[in-house]
Parts: C-alpha cells; sequence; structure tokens
C-alpha cells in the first residue's frame, strides 16, 4: 500500500488526534507533518479552522529541498512531526498550505502536477526554517545525505516488515553495517536500529488501534 504524508495546520480552535498510539491536541499555530498510516481519528472543534494536505510518499520526497539539509530538515520533522508556529512565520506556512490547495484546484491539468510540486517545495522550505528555530538541524555531506535518505525511504516504503537486519539495509545501499551506522549517527543523531524499531513500534501502535 502506497505510503502518504499527511500535512495539518490548525489555525483557529483546537483538534485532537491520536498519533503513534497517543492522544494529542493542536491548537491554534500547531503544524503536524507525519505519515498517515501513523495518524488516527481526527476531532476537531467547532470552531476549529484547519488546512490539511495528503501526498504520496514517493511523490513528496521529488518535492524536498535539493541539499543535505533537506534530508537532515526531514529527519527532524520526523522525529518532532507536531511543532508550534507564530506571528510571521505561521502566516507564511499558512500562505504555503493555501497556495497548494489553489494551485491542485485551478492550475490546467497540463501543469498542475509541476506547479503542485513547486509549491510543496516552498512549504517544506518554510516549515523547515520554522522547525531550524525550534531544533537544531545540523548539515551532512551529500555523500551522507544521500545514503540517510534512501535508507528512510525503504522504511517509509514498509522495508521494515520484512526486514529489520541493519545489514539488509547496508546491503542494499552497498555500504558496509558500520558505515551505515556512522552515517545514520551524523545524520540524524539516532542509529539504524532506533529508526527500523521506531518504524516498527509505529505500526504496531497504529494495527493495535
Amino acid at each position: 500500500m502506497q505510503q502518504q504524508i499527511l500535512h495539518l495546520l490548525c489555525t483557529a480552535g483546537t483538534c485532537r488526534l491520536h498519533f503513534s498510539g497517543r492522544e494529542h491536541q493542536l491548537t491554534a499555530g500547531c503544524c503536524m507533518i507525519a505519515m498517515a498510516s501513523h495518524v488516527g481519528s481526527i476531532s476537531p472543534s467547532p470552531d476549529c479552522q484547519l488546512l490539511q494536505l495528503l501526498l504520496p510518499a514517493d511523490w513528496q520526497a521529488s518535492c524536498m529541498p535539493g541539499s543535505s539539509y533537506g534530508v537532515c530538515g526531514w529527519l527532524h520533522l520526523f522525529m518532532h512531526p507536531i511543532f508550534q508556529l507564530e506571528g510571521d512565520t505561521l502566516a507564511v506556512v499558512k500562505h504555503d498550505f493555501e497556495d497548494v490547495a489553489f494551485r491542485s484546484e485551478h492550475t490546467p491539468d497540463a501543469y498542475r502536477e509541476e506547479a503542485v510540486r513547486q509549491g510543496m517545495r516552498a512549504l517544506y522550505l518554510d516549515v523547515m526554517n520554522a522547525h531550524a528555530a525550534l531544533f537544531e538541524h545540523e548539515e551532512a555531506s551529500l555523500r551522507s545525505a544521500d545514503i540517510m535518505s534512501r535508507f528512510i525511504r525503504m522504511l517509509e516504503a514498509g522495508t521494515y516488515r520484512t526486514h529489520r537486519d541493519v545489514a539488509f539495509y547496508a546491503g542494499e545501499l552497498c555500504v558496509t553495517p558500520k558505515h551505515l551506522h556512522k552515517v545514520s549517527t551524523q545524520v540524524s543523531g539516532r542509529t539504524p536500529s532506533y529508526w527500523i524499531r521506531q518504524f516498527t513500534m509505529m505500526e504496531i501502535k497504529h494495527l493495535e488501534k
């Protein structure tokens, strides 16, 4: 089944939802970017205003910034999927959400996909800049970023369901397990085993709901 990425921005009121087995409450200014399969029921308050975008995970990858910072930014978003925006930053991200929705509805068919892609790229740049102000993002070498990006994409595709051995992923990436461990630790601050367990545990919690 194709994995999808859910993007939510609460601009007024509150919204309760279940994410990875826990209940969270989004308040005005809260943004959330997470795998849709890990998000359960969503219950908005009567006065809630919620902007929502749903994007296939493989298509989302093509919208990410081309620098290695994009990989690190995405990993930090994965570790901290719910974060608070305010002031000008909130206004900019809100405009990005609305722009993508407008492009998807009003751009002629021949140019719609590329127009939406450009809108999403702007959204990710603005979100990552805001996220970096809240959580420390580190730059990685292009080679390390590429390895880490492909590793995470394999997990997002569901490979963890059948393969939980770091050596398997290292082999698929044409590196040694030791090198994959080094790259993962440098880029994300976490070991490859952590990421495999993280995806596995979120899947288990989702199935238990």
